[in-house]
């Protein structure tokens, strides 16, 4: 099924910020250098060295979180413990969910409510509350009632940010972990970096300042608005965000603002000044006022000492930033000196030809292997490719490179375009639509009013008809999608599929490995791949979708649904099959099955709950 879950688009930006965080070496053995890698058959999990890609924890477990302090939670049969580096269980499978550590301390959740461990497995908080998130050495943020849980489909919810999952703003207690005495209470938190400071504002007050663990204000509660602790800082800022009386307007509000930059210690590394301060990178700051851009340095200079019609940070090595003046791009270096512009003359794509795409006047100049242009032109900063030949645009016209960086037609001179696949390409010339081969010639003459392409065949309409053609103009059905189709049954690129058999008329289905060994036998009248070791079935005795693990046991803390597909769709439902929602879910996902078997036209569809 194509449709990702809300919460697993969450859960895949988790899964890239851990693998994109950091570097390691081949030698160097700690273990917060590792990454999680999951798949087969049961979607299990372990870990590889994060630069090498070399195995280090063997895929074991049915979901693994990343390392801190030399432990990782990871969860076996339904529940998390924690292994070290090793790979040995340290801290037994006993938590519902659990979160890393954090100067020895983690968060997990017990029967619905969360607590505090250390690194033997003790409790040190007994789980008695929603939230209980360790701060600094010896004190906790905790919050009365019952502790998030996974989702109706299974999916543990400690994974990202840790309030990311929070929608309001819950009071919190501030609680010395030794005695067990509340040092505040009723506190509105935001994340800061919870080794040393939160953000939190009293009752009543919708100021944040800058808490210590003993309960103390390293900044005193004053900023309306304030920003998560990311690359050594946190951005913060008053006047403006919440309004104040008097003010009638937007760009009052904006004027009256006031940003300032924290660091880790709480100490003030700029402090606020009438600016939105946007974004920091490599010692630059995006700033903005009276709808103009400027760039402040890390002691708060602006640079150049005035705002521009707009201004971009440089990348992660570079040493200038870059301003709009009078339409065009420059650099303006750490002096606060006007510069060229930084990106002139890099290549934004260099392809095995020899060809390269090079930045220039903010547009793309096309060079060969020897650095000579190929063409006279600059072309529209539009997504370029390798994969020849590749759609230009220049002068508000389309055209195609060759592998040699020539133009297949000679100026760019179509309306707009479908990028070749296959040999041929839509192409719009005088309002109509018609095919182009790669070698520049119209295979088609221009005679439709629309055109899509698919699956190398054409949608076209024409003299108020609609209907399908091949590349030649002969009529065609329409395309049958055989990797559409197969992609319905794959189990990711390592495993395996969904496979049925015929019994009595009726397809059951079942899953096998990437090597085609049965691991689960066709016997189900639908199936999901398993994912986080967990697969979906149809329990018709129950009339509900229940999840089976890797030995198709039913996995008792998992809650089943009436219908899997639609509890695994977000903003839509699926069509309706059958007045039993039940039956119904189990009709749309066969259909979607028999779909990826080619013995259905068109898969199930979907209904948008927007």
């Amino acid at each position: 099924m194509r449709v990702v879950t809300r919460h697993y688009m969450f859960v895949a930006a988790a899964w890239a910020f851990f693998l994109c965080s950091g570097g390691a070496g081949v030698a160097d053995p700690r273990p917060e250098r590792w990454v999680e890698r999951c798949g087969g058959a049961y979607a299990l999990c372990g870990y590889v060295d994060r630069a090498t890609l070399e195995p280090r924890i063997d895929h074991k477990f049915e979901v693994a979180l990343p390392f801190s302090e030399g432990l990782a939670a990871v969860r076996s049969e339904g529940k998390f413990g924690y292994i070290n580096s090793n790979g040995k269980m340290v801290i037994a499978h006993a938590f519902d969910l659990a979160r890393r550590f954090r100067k020895g301390h983690a968060e997990v959740v017990v029967g619905g409510k969360a607590g505090i461990i250390d690194r033997t497995g003790k409790f040190l908080l007994s789980p008695n509350y929603a939230r209980a998130i360790p701060f600094g050495a010896g004190a906790a943020l905790v919050r009365p009632g019952k502790a998030v849980v996974p989702d109706p489909i299974g999916f543990p919810r400690f994974m990202f940010d840790e309030l990311f999952f929070e929608r309001i703003d819950h009071p919190y207690l501030l609680v010395d972990l030794p005695s067990g005495k509340i040092l505040k209470d009723e506190l509105t938190i935001k994340e800061f970096e919870f080794s040393t400071f939160a953000w939190a504002a009293q009752p009543g007050d919708k100021r944040y300042g800058l808490l210590a663990p003993d309960g103390g204000w390293k900044i005193e509660p004053r900023f309306e608005t304030a920003g998560k602790f990311s690359g050594g800082r946190a951005i913060a800022c008053y006047g403006g965000s919440a309004g104040h009386k008097g003010q009638s307007s937007q760009r009052d509000r904006a004027d009256a603002t006031q940003c300032g930059v924290i660091g880790r210690d709480g100490q003030i590394i700029i402090a606020p000044r009438q600016f939105w301060i946007q974004d920091y990178r490599n010692g630059f700051y995006r700033v903005s006022k009276d709808q103009k851009v400027g760039i402040l340095d890390d002691a708060g200079r602006l640079l150049g000492g005035r705002l521009f019609d707009d201004a971009s940070l440089p990348d992660y090595s570079g040493e200038a930033a870059r301003i709009l003046v009078d339409g065009q791009w420059i650099g303006l270096n750490r002096a606060g000196d006007q510069v060229p512009d930084p990106e002139d003359g890099k290549a934004w794509a260099a392809c095995p030809s020899g060809i390269k795409f090079i930045h220039r006047d903010n547009r793309i100049q096309v060079v060969g292997a020897e650095g000579k242009p190929t063409v006279p032109y600059l072309f529209d900063n539009t997504y370029m490719t390798c994969e020849f030949p590749v759609s230009v645009r220049y002068n508000g016209k389309w055209g195609f490179l060759k592998q040699d960086g020539k133009l297949l037609v000679d100026p760019p001179s179509f309306q707009s375009q479908f990028g070749f696949s296959g040999g041929y390409a839509g192409v719009k010339v005088g309002g109509k639509w018609g095919i182009l081969n790669s070698d520049g010639v119209m295979a088609l003459a221009p005679q439709f009013d629309e055109m899509r392409p698919d699956s190398g065949s054409y949608a076209v309409s024409k003299d108020g008809r609609t209907f399908w053609i091949d590349a030649s103009g002969r009529e065609v059905s329409e395309p049958r999608r055989l990797e559409d189709r197969r992609s319905k049954l794959r189990c990711g690129t390592d495993g395996g599929q969904l496979v049925s058999r015929n019994s009595n008329g009726t397809l059951l289905w079942g899953i096998q490995d990437a090597a085609g060994n049965i691991v689960v036998e066709a016997k189900y009248r639908a199936i999901s791949c398993f994912r986080d070791g967990l697969a979906w079935v149809p329990f018709d005795e129950r009339r509900e979708w229940c999840a089976i693990d890797r030995n198709e046991r039913k996995r008792e803390s998992v809650a089943c649904v009436k219908n899997w597909a639609d509890s695994n769709t977000a903003d839509a439902r699926t069509e309706t099959m059958s007045d039993d929602p039940y039956e119904s879910g189990v009709l749309w996902m066969r259909a979607e099955l028999e779909y990826g078997l080619n013995l259905r036209d068109k898969p199930p569809g979907f209904v948008s709950q927007l």
